[in-house]
C-alpha cells in the first residue's frame, strides 16, 4: 500500500501568503475607472484627504458643478503657472479634474494648446471632436475611463486654456 505525500509545509506557507496578499490587495476585484492624468498623481477613488496630502492646504474653494466643492491649487504644467481644480460630487467622490491657464497672447495660448494637444492625440489618438469655432478651439477624447477635454477661449479681453479629465459618471455617453 502506497502511502499519501503530504504537501510540504514551505507550499502550503507560500501558498498562504499569496492568499494573504490577494486578500489586502484587492486581487482580482476592479478598482474601477482609472484616471490617467498628467497633471495629478490622484486617482478616480481619491478621497479629499488624498488631494490636501497630494496637493497642501492651501487650497480655495467654490461650489462644484457636481454639488459638493471645488477645490483650487496653483499648479504649474507645462512650464506654465496655472490653477488646478478638483470637484467633487455631494458624496465627496472626485468627479472632474482640470488644469486652467490665462495666457497673455492668443499665440501663447495656441502654442500651449497645441503642445497638450499633440501630446494627448499620441496617447489617445484623435479627438472625436473640434470646436474650431472662431476665437475658440478644442477637443474631446471620449474614453471608457471618461472624457478629456481640452479647450480655449479667445477674446479681446481674455485666453485662456482648460484641460479637464471628467469621471466616467459625468462623462458624455453618446459618442462611445
Amino acid at each position: 500500500m502506497k502511502k499519501k505525500r503530504k504537501a510540504p509545509k514551505y507550499f502550503l506557507s507560500v501558498l498562504a501568503a499569496l492568499l494573504l496578499f490577494c486578500f489586502m490587495t484587492a486581487c482580482g476585484q476592479d478598482e474601477g475607472p482609472v484616471l490617467d492624468c498628467p497633471f495629478t498623481e490622484l486617482t478616480w477613488n481619491s478621497t479629499i484627504d488624498d488631494m490636501t496630502a497630494a496637493e497642501g492646504e492651501n487650497y480655495s474653494t467654490y461650489d462644484s458643478l457636481y454639488g459638493g466643492l471645488c477645490y483650487t491649487y496653483p499648479k504649474e504644467y507645462e512650464g506654465c503657472s496655472g490653477t488646478v481644480k478638483y470637484m467633487f460630487d455631494a458624496e465627496d467622490r472626485l468627479m472632474s479634474v482640470a488644469w486652467a491657464y490665462s495666457a497673455e497672447t492668443a499665440e501663447e495660448l495656441e502654442t500651449l494648446y497645441n503642445s497638450i494637444s499633440a501630446s494627448t492625440v499620441e496617447k489617445y489618438g484623435e479627438s472625436g471632436y473640434d470646436a474650431n469655432g472662431v476665437g475658440n478651439y478644442g477637443g474631446v477624447w471620449y474614453r471608457e475611463n471618461g472624457d478629456i477635454i481640452l479647450t480655449t477661449m479667445v477674446t479681446t479681453e481674455n485666453k485662456a486654456l482648460q484641460y479637464a479629465y471628467l469621471h466616467p459618471l459625468v462623462s458624455n455617453t453618446e459618442e462611445r
